[in-house]
């Protein structure tokens, strides 16, 4: 996560959505980096706010001050990436040699915590423990480099959109049953839910943007 105080923006990194791209890019523009490693670089908006209520809690730096943005990617997409990944990268915790995507799929440690049977979703990063959208802009992955460079001409930022921490394992096909696809849309149902509102979340989005960005103007007059 990045926090850019001057720029006022605060960048929440999705896993597997050209998250170190993007921060690799914006670095220079942010006063806070959250690094280490991913339990700490990929931290929900949610689990942020009170984290950093030294700066959002202070008058005139309210996270609503803040231009609050992040990427989302099509949720199957998104878990064929990181099978794909822990597949053909020196991780952690790579996969056994032939495991299959169906196989993968099935793990405990894959598709809910080990303790809690919590879901892993991306539209956490993203929402309040309610459901609700608390971001300002949601990147579609599949859209990446044209909605980063509307983000940063908004925010006033020069910044070409880097390539980082691409997996070295490219084009596998992965064939899933039809039965199989059902249950992973099941099981991301609330991620879904979250991409279709993603139209009106990023129209509102673009009015503050332009509506800061048409303030700075006049103040600059």
């Amino acid at each position: 996560m990045l926090i850019g105080v001057k720029k006022r923006f605060v960048f929440i990194a999705n896993s597997k959505t050209a998250s170190t791209s993007i921060e690799h890019s914006l670095v220079g523009q942010a006063e806070i980096q959250r690094g280490g490693g991913p339990q700490r670089k990929h931290i929900y908006l949610r689990d942020a706010l009170p984290e950093y209520d030294f700066l959002f809690g202070r008058d005139g730096y309210g996270i609503e001050s803040f231009f609050t943005f992040g990427v989302m990617r099509d949720p199957v997409s998104w878990i064929q990436s990181w099978y794909r990944y822990r597949c053909g990268n020196k991780v952690e915790s790579p996969l056994p040699a032939g495991m299959s995507f169906g196989e993968f799929w099935a793990l405990n440690d894959w598709n809910r915590t080990m303790l809690q049977g919590v879901p892993r979703l991306q539209s956490y990063f993203f929402t309040d423990k309610a459901g609700a959208s608390i971001v300002d802009y949601i990147i579609p992955y599949s859209q990446l480099a044209d909605h980063f460079t509307t983000i940063c001409e908004g925010l006033g930022i020069k910044s070409p959109l880097q390539s980082k921490n691409v997996s070295k394992v490219k084009g596998r096909e992965i064939a899933i049953a039809p039965e199989l696809a059902e249950e992973m849309r099941t099981f991301y149902a609330e991620d879904y839910a979250l991409m279709a509102q993603i139209p009106q979340i990023n129209a509102v989005g673009l009015a503050k943007l332009k509506a800061r960005r048409q303030l700075g103007r006049g103040e600059r007059r």
